[in-house]
């Protein structure tokens, strides 16, 4: 019930989609890359069955293709570095036409460091693992996310996920998106997701306005979870509207018709896919 209260909550696109195209080559074969964002915290709880960014892209997609894969890890924090190789290597037999990695990064920029040049070259070794792909890859920027860190109103102390160490200070997070935009402007394939942005709007509380797709006033509280850091289904699906917009835009090779751009239909279309689990879950 509260998942229908949350479709009902965005008002969505009115005009009729256009047509779908029958095949495109980029998205035959999407691979997600992550830490606990992809892999989809908290949102089972939304559902009643276990979701993932990987189901949120499916929902969206009208082309045909193989299913979305998702090597997206949930503790991703404990070890970055050896948690980002093993998600690359494990991708090699995929041979991916689309990387998607929202959140990819997050874990080499955030967390305890030393120093803020310890923080830096943590950043280089994650940009490296992404050096081995070809295909167009897709990665979000840093969002400040630092109320995680100190708003404990919605969730008590148990709702605190980030410590204060964890968290880049503002000019440090500046030089992290600087570095990321500087390393992506040399590289043709890379696209910058602009997580950042979305963050930035949902914390100055005016609308969140995503191809044509509305949240405003209270909606906006639906978007974030109680630990201030992880997306709803609603904000998950914002936040992937949000880079389909700088994906399209970037890759005239990926037409914004290979999408549908209704979030209540997408919503929809995710809590009706997990019927059988939900059901199974609830039966046992």
């Amino acid at each position: 019930a509260a998942l229908l209260l949350a479709i009902a909550a965005v008002r969505s696109p009115t005009s009729l989609p256009q047509s779908a195209p029958d095949r495109v080559a980029a998205l035959d074969r999407i691979l997600v890359l992550g830490a606990s964002l992809s892999h989809g915290y908290g949102l089972g709880r939304e559902v009643g069955a276990p979701v993932h960014l990987s189901d949120v892209i499916e929902a969206s997609l009208r082309p045909g293709h193989e299913p979305v894969r998702s090597q997206a890890a949930l503790l991703f924090f404990v070890d970055p570095l050896s948690t980002g190789r093993s998600e690359v290597a494990a991708s090699k037999d995929f041979d991916p036409t689309l990387v998607v990695g929202i959140d990819f990064l997050f874990w080499f920029g955030y967390g305890a460091f030393a120093t803020d040049a310890d923080r830096m070259a943590m950043l280089d070794k994650g940009l490296a693992l992404l050096e081995v792909f070809s295909c167009p890859v897709m990665v979000g920027d840093f969002p400040d996310v630092s109320d995680a860190s100190r708003d404990l109103s919605r969730g008590g102390e148990k709702g605190r996920l980030l410590g204060p160490e964890q968290v880049p200070q503002p000019e440090t997070l500046k030089k992290l998106n600087g570095r990321l935009h500087e390393w992506a402007s040399t590289r043709p394939n890379v696209v910058v997701a602009p997580v950042g942005d979305l963050v930035a709007r949902l914390h100055s509380g005016k609308d969140v306005d995503v191809h044509g797709n509305l949240w405003s006033g209270s909606d906006l509280d639906g978007l974030i979870q109680k630990d201030r850091l992880h997306p709803t289904l609603q904000g998950a699906i914002a936040l992937w509207l949000g880079a389909l917009d700088a994906l399209v835009a970037a890759r005239p090779e990926i037409p914004a018709t290979a999408f549908d751009w209704d979030a209540k239909a997408i919503s929809g279309r995710i809590y009706d896919s997990k019927a059988r689990e939900r059901s199974a879950i609830q039966g046992g």
